[in-house]
């Protein structure tokens, strides 16, 4: 039992996970056809992962309607929503637009998913203003820096802010918009290829312990 359990999906997943990784730096056809059938392999894995995740979803949700715990009804929600999008979409055969027309799908698409995204995001700006108050706070240079950049980008990125430099600032023939540019240009993808780095790296490490065994969470609390 301790075999079926333990050491075979570990060889499985070594020998899948070596393959794997062998196949990109192979140049052949078989290599090729292998990586192809992964691929669908990986499509029809993710489709029963999206399955599992929405039955799991609307068996929580349902639970919390039964049991009639605080916030039962934005449950129901979860429910109506779905309804609202799936429903129409089977019938509109996944089109948004019928000739020059809205479909079902599309109407809800336009008017009910954009809106409520708008909404969302809306919401999320008064906490977004709220973790900026707390992050700049200014204790150290290197916050200071992030704190003048993050100032700079504000303030041309708002008319007022453009106004207002160029009345104060006209003097120094530096437009906002240049200097914006150059961060967004510069530091900022500097960052960016910085953290997609490390995101890489780290990637690449976790898929190491994985194939060779030394990270089994996959496996269970077993």
């Amino acid at each position: 039992m301790t075999l079926i359990k333990k050491y075979i999906p570990l060889a499985i997943c070594f020998l899948v996970g070596l393959m794997t990784l062998a196949s990109y730096y192979v140049p052949n056809k078989t290599s090729e056809n292998y990586l192809e059938v992964m691929n669908k392999w990986e499509n029809i894995v993710a489709g029963f992962a999206f399955l599992l995740g929405l039955f799991s979803l609307f068996f929580s949700h349902y639970n919390k309607i039964r049991r009639k715990v605080d916030g039962w009804g934005y449950s129901l929600f979860v429910f109506v929503g779905f309804l609202v999008m799936v429903v129409p979409a089977l019938m509109s055969h996944g089109k948004q637009m019928d000739g020059t027309s809205l479909t079902g799908l599309g109407w809800g698409y336009r008017f009910m998913f954009n809106a409520l995204s708008g909404t969302m995001f809306s919401v999320l700006a008064f906490y977004i203003v709220s973790t900026a108050y707390r992050a700049f706070r200014i204790k150290s240079a290197q916050a200071g820096v992030l704190f003048a950049a993050a100032l700079v980008l504000i303030i041309g990125k708002v008319p007022l802010g453009q106004l207002m430099w160029d009345k104060l600032l006209g003097w120094t023939h530096l437009g906002v918009t240049q200097i914006v540019q150059w961060l967004m240009d510069v530091p900022v993808v500097a960052g960016r290829r910085g953290i997609m780095m490390g995101l890489a790296v780290g990637g690449i490490v976790t898929a190491l312990k994985i194939i060779f065994g030394i990270e089994r969470q996959y496996m269970g609390k077993d």
